[in-house]
């Protein structure tokens, strides 16, 4: 009798935790503060509901896996908020660090010149009292002189992945407001 019960338990567990991955699919929600309303994107974990608030005047579209966002007015700029499955929880020790350069250096497309990695820091920001690793690098792609920053943030086994990727004349704007909406993420 006893053990019936507790398979039952067990499976009803792994079911709830095979659940509680973050779909970044976007839902358009609102608040209101002070008499203020504002808007933000709501998403879902499991039994809880994490919302972000992207910078003003961005475009999103999004599914499960990646989260999509384009800055109006700028041309070849696009940010994408992505989840990665880890096979365990992981911190950004040396060896990490020094894979994740490894991985992104090796994500500039085809066809790419002058690849440089212009700066890497560790807990640039805390999300949640999360840490996070970002990563920065410049390129010329077919003339053009590009940035692609690439935040990282561990948790447990999923690592989300905030990228942000501009022409070098627009970067250090868009970097400014796509970091500064970080700072909404709540429940994540």
């Amino acid at each position: 009798m006893v053990r019936p019960l507790i398979r039952s338990l067990v499976g009803c567990l792994l079911i709830t935790s095979a659940h509680a991955e973050l779909d970044l699919t976007p839902k358009p929600s609102q608040y209101e503060l002070d008499g203020v309303t504002f808007k933000q994107l709501a998403f879902s974990d499991g039994s809880k509901t994490v919302t972000y608030t992207p910078p003003r005047g961005w475009d999103y579209s999004g599914h499960a896996a990646q989260l999509t966002l384009q800055p109006t007015g700028k041309d070849q700029a696009e940010a994408r908020i992505s989840k990665v499955t880890l096979s365990q929880p992981a911190s950004f020790d040396q060896g990490t660090v020094r894979k994740l350069v490894q991985e992104v250096m090796a994500s500039i497309p085809n066809g790419t010149t002058n690849i440089q990695l212009v700066s890497q820091e560790k807990n640039p920001l805390m999300i949640e009292r999360k840490e996070t690793f970002l990563l920065i690098l410049s390129y010329n792609l077919y003339g053009g002189a590009y940035n692609r920053s690439i935040l990282f943030l561990n948790r447990g086994k999923e690592q989300i992945r905030f990228q942000l990727t501009s022409r070098q004349a627009d970067f250090k704007e868009l970097q400014k407001a796509f970091l500064g909406s970080q700072y909404s993420w709540q429940n994540l």
